[in-house]
């Protein structure tokens, strides 16, 4: 079998070291062209996101990278290593990784992690609280508007279209809370709101932002975990959260959200990620081919 690591679908070093370890503890061959070379089973790093080819010369060199593995991989087996779901930080470093086969996104990858047990969990450490009885505020958690995760949605618009419904539904403070890589793109559109009790959040930290929170609502962002592991009920309006599977779905909810258990979901999402070492070691591999 002959499984090709792509070195170029990250530009950072670190990664790449990565991705050279995992190649050599399961006899993988590490790619250092910048487009796809034929194998049984191909591992990038990162997710990606769909372009038509005539703007893939305006890609960064790493984005084509794994656009041309995708697109000339189909049908067989694909690795793809993303950030965490638990415990993450704002960092491109992280000590644990996400990783799926054929995809990175619930709903479309395969993480072999269906009633896991509670074991990585408990190792990560974190604790799981009581879901709140009270609460102020709505809080939207935004996303990098670039990102892969959203499929090409336009995030502004899916900010003002739910800002808007939930007004309909709820008296509440609507707090918005942007994604750092966003860089304050986003004030102004929400500034536009003030007159309706919406409001921008300076927070650095997003657990400034949870305290006091009645509800979260998320398109797919990660703070849904940060969220429910809060004792903070979210709303999903994507099938591709990863919390999709206890949560609401409609912004009707806000003042009532579901509050389902979340135990089993939180240990099968610990076994979606592995920390750096074990991914050196080749665990991911013997767990994605233990079926």
């Amino acid at each position: 079998m002959k499984i090709n690591f792509f070195l170029k679908s990250t530009p950072l070093n670190y990664q790449r070291q990565i991705l050279l370890d995992f190649a050599d503890s399961i006899g993988g061959n590490c790619i250092k062209s910048e487009g796809y070379e034929e194998c049984d089973v191909a591992v990038i790093f990162g997710s990606w996101k769909k372009s038509p080819k005539k703007k893939w010369k305006l890609m960064l060199q790493h984005h084509f990278t794994k656009v041309d593995v995708v697109e000339n991989h189909r049908g067989k087996p694909l690795i793809v290593i993303e950030t965490p779901l638990l415990g993450r930080t704002i960092s491109d470093e992280h000590k644990e990784y996400r990783v799926g086969l054929n995809h990175f996104m619930r709903g479309l990858a395969d993480f072999n992690n269906k009633n896991s047990k509670p074991d990585r969990f408990n190792k990560l450490g974190l604790k799981i609280k009581p879901w709140r009885k009270k609460g102020d505020h709505v809080l939207i958690v935004g996303q990098n508007m670039f990102d892969a995760s959203l499929f090409g949605i336009d995030f502004e618009w899916w900010t003002k279209n739910t800002i808007q419904h939930l007004r309909k539904h709820t008296d509440r403070e609507i707090r918005f809370r942007d994604h750092p890589e966003n860089k304050d793109q986003m004030k102004n559109l929400i500034d536009t709101y003030k007159w309706c009790n919406v409001t921008y959040s300076n927070s650095g930290s997003i657990n400034d932002d949870l305290k006091n929170a009645h509800c979260t609502i998320a398109y797919t962002s990660g703070s849904s975990v940060d969220s429910i592991l809060s004792g903070i009920p979210v709303i999903t309006c994507s099938e591709y959260n990863f919390l999709w599977p206890i949560s609401s779905h409609s912004l009707e909810d806000v003042e009532n959200p579901k509050c389902n258990k979340r135990e089993q979901l939180l240990y099968d999402l610990a076994y979606t990620q592995w920390t750096v070492e074990e991914i050196r070691q080749g665990k991911p591999w013997q767990h994605l081919t233990s079926k």
